[in-house]
Order: C-alpha cells, then structure tokens, then sequence
C-alpha cells in the first residue's frame, strides 16, 4: 500500500543507518505475529498432542535456533528492560539491539517463514492443525512488508528475494560506481571491484574497508599513467589528459592534493595514533563518494 504522505511529500531519503526504537518495536510484532500464526511452523513446528500433524510454531526450538545463529538477540523479544537506580524505584527504559543483529534476525525470519494453510479444528485441545505451507508466499509477504518498514522509516537497507539483505546507497553514488570504467591495470580494477561493492554492504566495518581499497586504487592510478616517471610526475600527466584548460586543471589538481591530505589525515592509510577514525557510516559515504567520482574521471582518461 502507498501511503498518503508518501504521494503529497514523497519518500524518505533512504540515509538512516541505525535502527530507531519505533522500527525495533514493529518489528518484534510484527514477527510476533508471524509465530502465533504459525508462519514458523514448517522449520519449527508444533506437534499435537494427538499426532495429527503441526498445529503451530514450536517457540522454544525456534528460541534455540535463533539462539544459536544470532547471539545479539533473544527470544521472547523484549523492546525495554529495567533499569534500577536504587532499591526503591525501577525503570523501564528502551532497549534496541545492534543493527547488525537486527538485520540478521530478519534475515533469519525470511529463511524460515512460510504462509500456513489451515487444516481442520480438533474440538478437544482447541486448536486447528495446518494442512500446509507455502514458502515462496510466506518469503514475499514477509519481504514486502520489511521493506515498507524500511522505506517509511528511511532506512537505508533492502531485503532481497535471495534473503540478502544490501545497502540503498544514493543515486548520485550508485551511478558513479556503475560507470567505473575497466582500465589497462588489472591491479587497480580489482582494487575498484572490491571498493564498489563493500560500499554496498551494510555493516559500517565493512564499509570502512571500501574506503581504505579506495584510497588504494587512488595511490595506485598515480603511477600507472606513467610507470617510469616518479608518481607526481605520472600523476602530472594524467591531470594533464583530465584537462587543458588551465583553471580546470589547476582545480583538479587542488582537489588531488586536498584528497591525498584526507587520505593521510584519517585512519584510512595510515594507523597511527594521530590518524582520525571514521565512526559514522554517513562520514565514511561522504569521503567515498567525494573519491569516486575524482576516480571515476581519472580512470576515464588513464590512457
């Protein structure tokens, strides 16, 4: 369903890395509703006393499975715990598993969901059995419905129908990464490959890793242009082929000098105690950003 507000605003930019308190909240119920109606019934079921078949979700085998796979999060799902100052009072205060985790458990919900089909109702333990399931309907109720969560909320992750789930990254950098060109160096494509496509991951860890195999690719096309020559010579000429105009390139060489500075001013060539980490994945997107498109111009005109 499109909501209203999404036709008169239009969507949320897709930015939001972590996941809030509200979207952690519909999601436990969301999946809470899932086993009560026995979704989870087919991976975990839930036998009849009578042996007639699955009549639901077996909640402690999936409690255990769960357990086993994803440590950052448990069943029962809680969305606040207490918190006791003193001996007197108690307070309920919101809990939010790491995001990571909260990815994982929806990723372990898509590999075990499946649409029940239900059967007849044994009038003695009042309950109905479930005559069958169906996976693929189940995966894509499932996956429609996150990825409304996401969307409305401008997360920027989607679950896919492989039960990946990948980074919504900007359409500005999304066109960038798909126009890298191949070059002559077989080094510095691999080094681009695996830059493009960590950036993509959802995991900021993995994110940071892009960047750092960036600056890489951006060490490594200062001295392929010219390989006999030292690199600022080589780099020199490849500027040189950006441009002939003389402000353009004196500009072009501005922003190589200032992206060689952020290089080796932030933990991203370098480790030193000095260096600046990066924490926020929005940083780490900037910086990417900002290289892959001066990459993206030089790679065109690496001859």
């Amino acid at each position: 369903m499109k909501y209203f507000s999404d036709s008169e605003r239009g969507a949320l930019p897709r930015t939001n890395n972590e996941i809030p308190y509200n979207v952690w909240c519909g999601l436990v119920a969301f999946i809470q509703k899932l086993i009560d109606t026995g979704c989870f019934g087919e991976n975990f079921p839930e036998l009849c006393p009578d042996g007639q078949g699955c009549c639901g979700t077996d909640e402690r085998g999936f409690s255990f499975a769960l357990k086993a796979e994803i440590m950052g999060v448990e069943y029962p799902f809680f969305t606040e715990k207490d918190e006791k100052p003193n001996d007197w009072m108690s307070k309920r205060v919101p809990f939010i598993p790491n995001y990571l985790d909260v990815l994982d458990l929806i990723q372990f919900c898509y590999a075990n969901v499946s649409k029940p089909t239900q059967g007849s109702y044994h009038s003695y333990y009042g309950h109905h059995h479930i005559a069958s399931f169906d996976r693929a309907t189940g995966q894509t109720d499932f996956l429609e419905k996150v990825n409304t969560i996401f969307t409305r909320n401008g997360l920027a992750y989607e679950l896919l129908a492989d039960g990946q789930i990948k980074r919504v990254t900007s359409g500005a950098l999304s066109s960038v990464i798909q126009q890298t060109p191949k070059t002559f160096d077989q080094e510095l494509n691999d080094l681009l490959e695996h830059a493009n496509r960590k950036i993509c991951n959802t995991d900021v860890r993995v994110r940071y890793e892009a960047l750092k195999e960036l600056w890489d690719a951006f060490e490594r096309i200062k001295t392929v242009a010219e390989p006999e020559k030292s690199k600022k010579q080589s780099m020199a000429i490849l500027l040189d082929n950006c441009s002939s105009d003389p402000v353009l390139r004196s500009e072009l060489e501005t922003e190589a000098n200032a992206l060689t500075s952020i290089g080796n001013s932030f933990f991203i060539r370098h480790s030193e105690i000095s260096q600046i980490k990066l924490t926020d994945s929005n940083h780490i997107e900037y910086f990417f950003h900002r290289l892959a498109s001066f990459m993206l111009l030089l790679s065109k005109n690496l001859v």
